[in-house]
Order: structure tokens, then sequence, then C-alpha cells
């Protein structure tokens, strides 16, 4: 008979809660008088030592995830002309599509967004957005460089390839955790530029 019995059970649960909620208030007041803190269950704490790898690996809860912000760009079919030399190479380096029949044009990156209050619009030669590495690439430069280690008076390349290191840096360094990193088919060219490359703080690397 369900009934008559529900009366004292429901006396004895409440009863039971009340006793553990007591209980419960005398442990935290005992806790707050002896070390300040209050654990909640569970919480036993552990040495590091103790702590497997994938526990320290966890992200916390509500730790918010770090996103690439040129991933917010989108891929742009450039033409700059006929070069078969510089669009292989760059498509090497970046794995980005060129013209192969009649080189007139090839994939890049475009990226637009905030440097210093400003706003910027650019082009890099290729991106890994699961490395978030933004990419150039300049083929052989080296043949415009004389057996002094002068530059062709008739040859700008260098003088732009300074302004849009400049350019590229800035956006770079201002969308933290983007990336950048410079490819060198010829050595001589890598070691003109070297020194630019090291005041804007851009990583680069001889990749013939």
């Amino acid at each position: 008979m369900p009934g008559p019995l529900a009366i004292p059970i429901a006396g004895w649960i409440a009863e039971a809660i009340a006793a553990a909620l007591a209980r419960a208030a005398a442990g935290a007041a005992v806790g707050a008088v002896l070390g300040g803190v209050a654990t909640l269950p569970g919480d036993t704490p552990r040495e590091d030592s103790e702590a497997k790898p994938t526990d320290r690996a966890l992200p916390r809860t509500g730790e918010p995830c770090k996103k690439c912000p040129p991933d917010l760009g989108l891929m742009v079919r450039r033409r700059h002309g006929v070069n078969w030399n510089a669009y292989e190479y760059q498509a090497r380096v970046t794995g980005f599509a060129y013209d192969t029949e009649y080189c007139q044009w090839s994939d890049e990156w475009n990226w637009k967004g905030i440097a210093l209050g400003n706003p910027f619009d650019i082009d890099f030669d290729g991106f890994i957005s699961a490395e978030c590495l933004l990419q150039e690439a300049k083929g052989d430069y080296d043949q415009f460089i004389g057996d002094d280690g002068k530059s062709e008076p008739w040859f700008g390349g260098f003088k732009k390839m300074s302004e849009i290191i400049e350019r590229q840096a800035t956006a770079v360094h201002s969308n933290p955790p983007t990336r950048l990193l410079w490819y060198f088919q010829t050595p001589n060219t890598r070691e003109r530029m070297l020194s630019i490359l090291q005041r804007y703080r851009v990583s680069s690397t001889y990749y013939p």
C-alpha cells in the first residue's frame, strides 16, 4: 500500500538531507578556518608529476581558441606577365596553381585587415592555414646582380622587394599569431635582402 508509506519515507529523506547539509556547512567552516579556501568535491589536488600529459594539454573550459587572421582572406588569380621560372618556383613553394599553358596567371592569397590602425590589402604568394603561415617566393633574381655584387642600374626590383617586406611585416606583426616566411631560389638575392628582412623580423630561407 504505497499511499500510507509516502509520508514517513518523505520525512526520512528530508531529515537525511538536512543532516547532510549541516555536515557540509560544518566542513566548509573548518576549511575556511584552516586554509582560507574551500574546495569542491572531486577537486582533490595532485602533484604535477602525477598529472597525465593529456591533462596538461587540454585547454581550460571557456578558453578561446587562437584564430588565424589570414583565414579571412581569399584566393585570387593575378597576372604578372610571362615568367615561367617565377611561376613554377612560386607553385613549387606554395602548392598554388598557375597557368601551365600560357604562363599568364598564378593563384595567390589576398588578405585585407587592420595594422597599426590603418587598413591594408596585401597579396601573398601562398598561405598554409594549419600553420597560420603566409608565404612569399622569389625566383632567380641573382640574374640581376653583377659580379661586383651590385644590381643592374636599370633594375628596380630590389627596391620594390624592400617595400613589400615592410608592408607584409607590418600586417603580420599586427595580427598574431600570423607568421611570414620568404623563400629565395638563389642565394645572392637572399643575402642582399637579409638586412631588411632582419630589420622587420621576417624569417627567410634559401630554397633552390
